[in-house]
């Protein structure tokens, strides 16, 4: 859409008028922005922190994934290259999927996936605590309700904390659960998870906005890919996920991991579509712009 300035009458007043039948820059669709913080390496399952100044992700950069996190001092800054966190929660083995409680309320509740179980060696999801702001997350433990012998990856706590969305790999392929409880802090209190019996199969990693009625999803798309979906919650029912516009044509693996910033205005997701520094990259793109590709 372009804009014309007009001088109206003697004092010379200028007013702006839209044309929208002129072409311009502003009609180019929005594309992803690729993040700074990508490597050569797979950058992947990131997590935004609430106050937009903390970018959690996972790296393989060591042959094995680790937590990353890269810190900025306002909203409008690049992200510098990641950090590994110093903290209790990488191990030497694979440890990814980050959902973080709300910055500077104490303690803070970090909940992630890990292959720690070594015995078991499959993914289990865990929980550490940050006791103050100068603190590191201790060592994890994990969710005893929602650990089996199967993958559990994927974390989402809901916004008002009593939720915990998840991924688990069952027979059928990788599912959406949850698992609720009464109180809205701390690491315990959830209850058996149960099954989104709406999501078909192969359909997980969710990510809600914060009404809790907009479920963004990884899910299947041709050739053996990877795409992502959208889904509304309908009184008590999710309506059947649809792809989303962004979604890459190309890339081996596609368009995976989604994960909204807090207050539900930008999506985070990795693609290894081309553009990209390597292999699996981090992006964004404005949830206001998101359209279902029907």
């Amino acid at each position: 859409m372009k804009s014309i300035l007009i001088a109206a009458g003697a004092g010379l007043a200028l007013l702006t008028v839209s044309l929208p039948g002129l072409p311009g820059a502003d009609d180019k669709p929005a594309e992803p922005v690729n993040l700074s913080v990508n490597t050569e390496a797979d950058e992947d399952d990131t997590c935004l922190s609430s106050s937009g100044f903390f970018l959690y992700y996972a790296s393989n950069a060591k042959g094995h994934f680790d937590h990353l996190v890269s810190y900025r001092p306002a909203a409008n800054r690049p992200w510098p290259r990641g950090r590994e966190v110093e903290d209790y929660v990488n191990t030497t083995v694979d440890d990814r999927g980050v959902s973080l409680t709300r910055d500077g309320v104490y303690p803070q509740f970090l909940f992630f996936a890990t292959k720690k179980d070594k015995e078991i060696n499959n993914y289990d999801i865990y929980v550490a605590v940050k006791q103050g702001p100068r603190a590191v997350f201790t060592a994890p433990t994990p969710v005893q309700p929602v650990c089996t012998e199967a993958d559990e990856m994927h974390p989402w706590l809901s916004a008002d904390g009593r939720r915990l969305y998840f991924s688990r790999k069952t027979k059928d392929g990788w599912r959406v659960f949850v698992t609720s409880r009464q109180a809205t802090t701390g690491a315990a209190g959830f209850g058996e998870p149960q099954l989104v019996a709406d999501l078909p199969a192969s359909f997980h990693h969710a990510t809600l906005s914060p009404d809790g009625k907009t479920m963004y999803l990884q899910g299947p798309v041709e050739n053996g890919r990877w795409g992502l979906f959208a889904s509304t919650l309908d009184g008590k029912q999710w309506s059947k996920p649809e792809p989303l516009s962004i979604n890459a044509a190309e890339g081996k693996v596609g368009d995976v991991s989604p994960n909204l910033s807090r207050d539900g205005s930008m999506l985070y997701f990795a693609s290894d579509r081309p553009g990209g520094k390597g292999k699996l990259d981090l992006y964004v793109f404005p949830t206001a712009k998101l359209k279902k590709d029907k």
